[in-house]
């Protein structure tokens, strides 16, 4: 009897935790392409070229089919390999090229949230404290990026692997050899997934440890992991950052202080993320005085000795919740540049970072409360639901930003209204939206966005050049000319200007010039695709006029 009362309650966890995972992110099976996923996904992408599978191996995350070492220094196989299958799946089909991406995500989510429930419970927390904090993970607001955006991949990959890698070498009940080697694996996968999951291999010795794991696999299974990857990379991707990657001071101590005073606006937001946006601006902070710096140098330190305390108790739960959050901080302290994607942003502040840590506070407090959740389950069962649906209606909304580009774009302004990446985001939408239907009438709030994006950056070239593509698109033939040359003018060896001012030429039947400005685009070497081809047209066009004119 005993045995079918608990299948049952075993059941019903599991049901509650799919639901927790999935519902509040069904609409986003709907949801478009957005911003870097037309880098990492788009018809131009590496993925979608006709790079072999091999070389995905070794390409920086944003490269290119003409370049696969890209500029960002992001090495992660196993993302840009699954991007690669599902292209394969549906031969680039965009609407369900789309579709099963946010799927698997979607389902990626609910794995991390299953593995979190095995973690907690091969820790020696309760069954039920141990689902309600895992529910509590899988309806988080902070979410919403990372499963809602394909981009957000990375985290939610990383750490459903990682989840199940420290579930499995904690489990104090599976002796056996497997116990190594099935963790040891996960760990690896999750690390090919993203830099970050570092946190949790890290997390894997003390954890191991407190549960009586013996030192030797404790420390080996991890260590072995970390040393199997850094062979990896060391011998698959040497790239370095690019220059013109990184953002921020480049001076050690301002990039100290500022992340200093993002510290609180790091913790609070794995308690409640508020509105949606896509970007979190954070001010460049100049004097170590400033009283933020001081609230946020109190804040991490406070987190960082919970967790010392944590270990020093042997308190498993308590360690892997407080270590999660201390973890995270520390690990996004400007110890070096790194991309961040934007140039507003002077420390990383994003939703997308805090993917795993936001199982920490839910586990703290499913760990304090854990005899009152027992002994009082019908009150804690209302008390859960009144939260999960509170938290699951707020991710619910939040993933609208992600649905297409000209919400993620209205939805950072609002935060951040003098980021001119952000407005050139904003026109290029406007720009599909005229090149998808044809229909002229979103071009005046494209040319807006644009030309606001150049009064806060006149050396934005890609607004520069996504305005021209928009005039060649809806006119006037003069204020194209004017913006074609002004291109040319300003960025005369750039091949994606070259290129497309090229192809405008050729649309009126200038082959001469179109000729000249590919030739060019060639002898750059980082021509676009298909460039010789239109060179070669351009070259027969100009032959047969000559034949026609005769002798």
């Amino acid at each position: 009897m005993g045995g079918g009362v608990d299948a049952r309650r075993r059941a019903a966890a599991l049901a509650l935790l799919l639901l927790c995972s999935l519902l509040p992110f069904l609409e986003t099976r709907h949801f478009e392409h957005v911003h870097d996923d037309h880098d990492l996904r788009g018809p131009t992408s590496l993925i979608a070229g006709p790079a072999a599978t091999d070389v995905l191996w070794g390409a920086d995350l944003f490269g290119t089919a003409e370049q696969p070492v890209g500029p960002s220094g992001f090495w992660r196989p196993l993302i840009l390999l699954s991007f690669r299958a599902e292209h394969r799946l549906t031969n680039g089909a965009h609407g369900p090229f789309e579709w099963v991406g946010h799927v698997i995500n979607v389902c990626l989510h609910a794995l991390a949230t299953l593995g979190l429930f095995r973690l907690l419970v091969a820790l020696g927390l309760g069954r039920w404290p141990a689902c309600l904090a895992a529910a509590v993970f899988a309806v988080h607001p902070v979410h919403a990026e990372s499963v809602a955006w394909i981009s957000g991949r990375s985290d939610v990959a990383a750490t459903a692997l990682g989840f199940w890698g420290l579930a499995g070498l904690c489990d104090a009940k599976r002796p056996r050899a497997s116990s190594s080697l099935v963790p040891c694996v996960l760990f690896v996968a999750a690390l090919l997934c993203k830099e970050s999951a570092l946190l949790l291999v890290a997390l894997a010795v003390p954890l191991a440890a407190s549960r009586g794991v013996p030192r030797s696999k404790a420390l080996g299974v991890p260590i072995l992991a970390v040393g199997l990857v850094l062979l990896l990379r060391a011998w698959l991707f040497t790239r370095a950052v690019g220059g013109d990657a990184l953002v921020g001071s480049d001076l050690l101590a301002t990039r100290w202080r500022t992340w200093l005073s993002s510290v609180p606006d790091l913790v609070r937001l794995q308690l409640w993320p508020g509105p949606s946006t896509p970007l979190h601006p954070v001010a460049e902070v100049l004097r170590w005085g400033e009283p933020a710096v001081l609230v946020g140098a109190v804040v991490g330190l406070s987190v960082l000795a919970g967790a010392l305390v944590a270990w020093r108790r042997a308190l498993p739960v308590p360690l892997l919740g407080v270590g999660l959050i201390a973890g995270t901080i520390w690990m996004l302290a400007p110890w070096v540049r790194f991309p961040t994607g934007y140039g507003e942003v002077a420390a990383p502040l994003y939703d997308r970072y805090l993917y795993a840590s936001a199982a920490g506070p839910a586990t703290l407090v499913a760990w304090w409360l854990r005899a009152g959740l027992v002994a009082r389950p019908r009150l804690s069962a209302v008390v859960a639901l009144v939260l999960l649906g509170t938290y699951g209606l707020a991710t619910s909304a939040r993933c609208a930003t992600w649905a297409d580009d000209a919400s993620f774009a209205e939805a950072g302004l609002r935060h951040a209204p003098e980021s001119s990446d952000l407005w050139n985001h904003l026109g290029y939408a406007r720009l599909v939206e005229v090149l998808g239907s044809r229909d002229p009438a979103a071009a005046p709030a494209g040319l807006a966005a644009f030309d606001r994006a150049l009064a806060l950056d006149p050396g934005h070239s890609l607004a520069r050049l996504n305005r021209f593509l928009l005039l060649r698109l809806v006119g006037p033939e003069t204020l194209t000319e004017e913006a074609a040359g002004d291109l040319l003018r300003r960025s005369p060896e750039d091949p994606a200007v070259l290129d497309n001012v090229a192809g405008w030429h050729m649309s009126h039947g200038r082959w001469e010039f179109a000729a000249a400005l590919l030739e060019r685009a060639l002898s750059t070497g980082q021509a676009l695709p298909g460039a010789a081809e239109a060179l070669a047209l351009c070259r027969d066009q100009i032959a047969e006029a000559a034949e026609a004119e005769g002798p």
